[in-house]
């Protein structure tokens, strides 16, 4: 935290230098996608899969700090999702003590990596099935330069083709800014939803078609200075 303030105090400074100049951002994005096993099934029973969902942000060495304030992931038409079917846990029980989360309603996990003043923050992820059948909830954990721990809601409803699915979150303030005039810069976002099933056995995710042999997935963000950006990738299915 000392070593993080200090920085702080640095970069206030430097700004105050710079004042009345500004410009948008425009970084690197990317996003990877991935399932396994990649057989599709039908509407009537989806094959389970794990899905894999990578986002990676490298800002540009000329612009000025910002952080992601909303991002929407798209997910393509192949894919069907069974919340409903699996015990839950509510974004508040994660984040007081995700050890009394019921059995079952940990659907995933992965890591994450976020920058502010020069200085990186990694971080663990994992994922709980939220209430309503359509909610994700991410507990994001990290030990230094700041002790983090927080959850990121994802809401998941429908959305326009190609895709079927659109995850919708906002970062927590504390998260975008987790420091007075700190930007937090999420560089790096990989999400494992694991091949599980619920009630009935029906899959938390599932590949009910593969017509065009390509699943299609997307994102889009919405950065702290008012600027948008997306972009998109597919998988292969079988």
């Amino acid at each position: 935290m000392k070593k993080l303030a200090i920085a702080v105090t640095g970069a206030l400074a430097l700004a105050g230098i710079g004042a009345g100049i500004s410009s948008a951002v425009n970084p690197d994005i990317t996003i990877q996608a991935s399932m396994s096993p990649t057989k599709h099934g039908t509407k009537k029973k989806p094959k389970v899969t794990k899905l894999v969902v990578k986002l990676a942000t490298t800002p540009r060495s000329d612009e000025p700090a910002f952080a992601a304030s909303d991002t929407i992931v798209h997910l393509g038409k192949e894919l069907v999702f069974n919340g409903k079917a699996l015990k839950t846990c509510s974004a508040a029980q994660v984040q007081s003590d995700d050890t009394k989360c019921p059995k079952g309603s940990r659907v995933g996990q992965g890591k994450a990596a976020g920058t502010a003043l020069g200085l990186t923050e990694n971080l663990t992820v994992t994922a709980y099935n939220g209430p309503g059948g359509n909610k994700l909830e991410l507990l994001v954990d990290g030990q230094t330069p700041l002790q983090i721990h927080s959850v990121i809601e994802g809401i998941l409803s429908k959305d326009s083709a190609p895709y079927g699915k659109k995850l919708s979150v906002h970062v927590p303030d504390g998260l975008q800014q987790p420091a007075p005039g700190a930007y937090a810069t999420l560089v790096q976002f990989d999400t494992t939803i694991n091949a599980v099933r619920g009630k009935g056995r029906a899959p938390y995710v599932g590949i009910a078609s593969c017509k065009t042999k390509n699943v299609a997935f997307g994102v889009d963000y919405k950065y702290t200075d008012g600027t948008t950006k997306s972009t998109k990738t597919t998988s292969k299915c079988t």
